[in-house]
């Protein structure tokens, strides 16, 4: 289980299960209904070991345009809870989703050779963490922390230029491993970013449907008639 940054011994902490399971569909919903379709990923530049013809090779990987969809299928996973401290509701929650759908642009460099395509991946049952915060002044929403931390599964396949077709096979493996690692990391961190990014559009364009989700989700630990101060 990651270390909460909202973790404190004298701080009790409110099962709010069946909120999340409410305010998760309303809230993809309503992402949908204004056309946030993807998240953006960070570009990256590495270096991966390939081995063509008997001799391990350094190539470097350049990685852009990326995008991670297809949050079809999310729910809640274990229990949420919330407190309340320094006038900020905080919840703490995990989620599941089923296959996240990811892409990117690449460029690979080996020799004198340069080949680009794309990059298509897919991760099996995902679980994100996440740490939000509600404002009890204004309702607006603040994200702590959102970061994939585990997966069971990683599927990955390569469209690319004929020029480089030939080295699928040896090119493939140690792509696949790097995501991998990166997932939890790297990308991880440029996700919790964008999802930051989405939440002050949310704030800033959308209050009384951000009000409703809010309220909605501080039920749990209020009573359904929570309001909050003007």
């Amino acid at each position: 289980m990651p270390k909460s940054s909202f973790e404190k011994e004298d701080v009790g902490w409110t099962n709010i299960d069946a909120e999340v399971d409410v305010v998760t569909p309303m809230v993809l919903a309503h992402l949908q209904k204004l056309g946030i379709e993807h998240l953006e990923l960070p570009d990256m530049k590495e270096s991966i070991s390939i081995k063509p013809f008997f001799i391990t090779y350094e190539a470097g990987l350049h990685l852009t345009n990326g995008i991670v969809y297809n949050l079809a299928g999310i729910q809640r996973h274990n229990n949420a809870y919330m407190t309340y401290e320094g006038k900020s509701f905080l919840s703490k929650f995990y989620l599941k989703i089923n296959k996240l759908q990811f892409e990117y642009n690449f460029l690979l460099k080996l020799m004198a050779i340069e080949g680009y395509g794309k990059v298509i991946g897919s991760l099996d049952d995902t679980i994100v963490y996440a740490e939000l915060a509600v404002n009890v002044i204004n309702s607006k929403l603040h994200l702590h922390d959102f970061r994939i931390i585990e997966f069971s599964n990683i599927h990955v396949q390569l469209d690319q230029a004929r020029l480089i077709r030939e080295f699928t096979g040896i090119i493939l493996s140690p792509i696949t491993n790097l995501f991998k690692d990166r997932i939890t990391t790297s990308i991880a961190d440029g996700l919790k970013e964008q999802m930051q990014s989405v939440m002050d559009d949310f704030n800033n364009e959308d209050p009384l449907e951000l009000r409703k989700f809010t309220k909605k989700l501080i039920s749990g630990i209020t009573g359904s008639s929570a309001e909050f101060s003007e």
